[in-house]
Parts: structure tokens; C-alpha cells; sequence
């Protein structure tokens, strides 16, 4: 996709990944803490190494987000690129629906989602929120997927705005 004044660069945010990485590493610490009573107090520790490993899997992930430093979302007038997520852009055309979302504003706020035809969504590759995914499926019965506001750099307020730059694209644009 080539870059021009009109495109807009999302990333994973740093601010926020940093906070859930200090906040996994109390949790880390919180259950190596635990595991270390235990076996200091002759007590069985089996679901302390549980949540030891549970804390342990989770700083992984984590740590892989806080160094993930790769674009997310790339608006441009080609469409919407998904890296990850999508082989080729979006085109415009393709896109049949956007939707602003709200959500808790000390967190970024909100989610946008974009519904697209039926071709193109069984070609992307979604993501879990539980896995820490900031490109997820969309519950309902449309095809359509979410991206999730509190982990990235830009407001989804300003993605939306930035994609209705480019859709509808003229072609397919209501008639006045």
C-alpha cells in the first residue's frame, strides 16, 4: 500500500502495554511469593505451581505485546490493511458498514466495527480477546470484525474518522 498524507498508521499502545506489564510482573511475583510459602511451610503447593504457570504464560504474552512494535491498522486510499489479520488490504468497496462502539474512555474508549461481505471475512485471520488481540470477530449474524480501542495508539474515534476519508468510495456512495 503506498503511503501519502491521507494514511493513517495504528500501532499497539505503548503507555498501555507497559501498564499490563508491570502488572503482570506483580502477578508473576505475587505467585512465585506463594509457591515460596508454601514450600517453606511443608504444605502441598500443586495449585500454586498452577497459578505460577498461569502467571507465567500470561507475562509471555505480555512481554511479546509490549515489544510488538508492527502496525495493526493502516488506512490509506487503497482500503483498509490488516497486517496479520488480512493477505491483502480491504478494499473500500468491499467494506459494507461501520459502526462506532463506546467504551470505558480511561481506557482508551471504544471500538470500531466493520462489517464487510461475506468473501472477505471468511479470508481473515481474527483473533481472541482473551489472548490480548486488538482484531477480533464480531458477535451477530453479519459478517463483520472489531477493533478494540484500548490497546492502541489512536482512538478509534480518529480511525473512523480517518476511514471516512476513503468510504464509501464514489462508485458505491448513495446518490443525493
Amino acid at each position: 500500500m503506498a503511503l501519502d498524507l491521507k494514511t493513517l498508521i495504528v500501532r499497539r499502545s505503548r503507555g498501555m502495554a507497559s501498564l499490563n506489564l508491570i502488572f503482570a510482573s506483580g502477578v508473576f511475583g505475587l505467585a512465585v511469593a506463594v509457591v515460596w510459602q508454601a514450600w517453606q511451610q511443608g504444605e502441598s503447593f500443586g495449585a500454586s505451581l498452577l497459578f505460577l504457570a498461569i502467571a507465567a504464560f500470561w507475562g509471555v504474552l505480555i512481554g511479546q505485546q509490549f515489544r510488538d512494535t508492527e502496525p495493526k491498522v493502516i488506512v490509506g486510499r487503497d482500503g483498509l490493511e490488516l497486517p496479520g489479520v488480512a493477505d491483502a488490504p480491504i478494499a473500500w468497496a468491499k467494506v459494507e458498514e461501520l459502526a462506532l462502539g463506546t467504551g470505558i474512555r480511561a481506557l482508551g474508549g471504544g471500538r470500531l466495527d466493520v462489517y464487510v461481505d461475506p468473501e472477505t471475512y471468511s479470508k481473515l485471520k481474527l483473533g481472541n480477546r482473551w489472548m490480548g488481540d486488538l482484531i477480533v470477530r464480531r458477535p451477530g449474524t453479519k459478517p463483520g470484525f472489531t477493533i478494540l480501542g484500548a490497546g492502541l495508539d489512536t482512538k478509534p474515534r480518529v480511525v473512523f474518522e480517518a476511514i471516512r476519508r476513503h468510504w464509501p468510495p464514489a462508485e458505491t456512495a448513495p446518490k443525493e
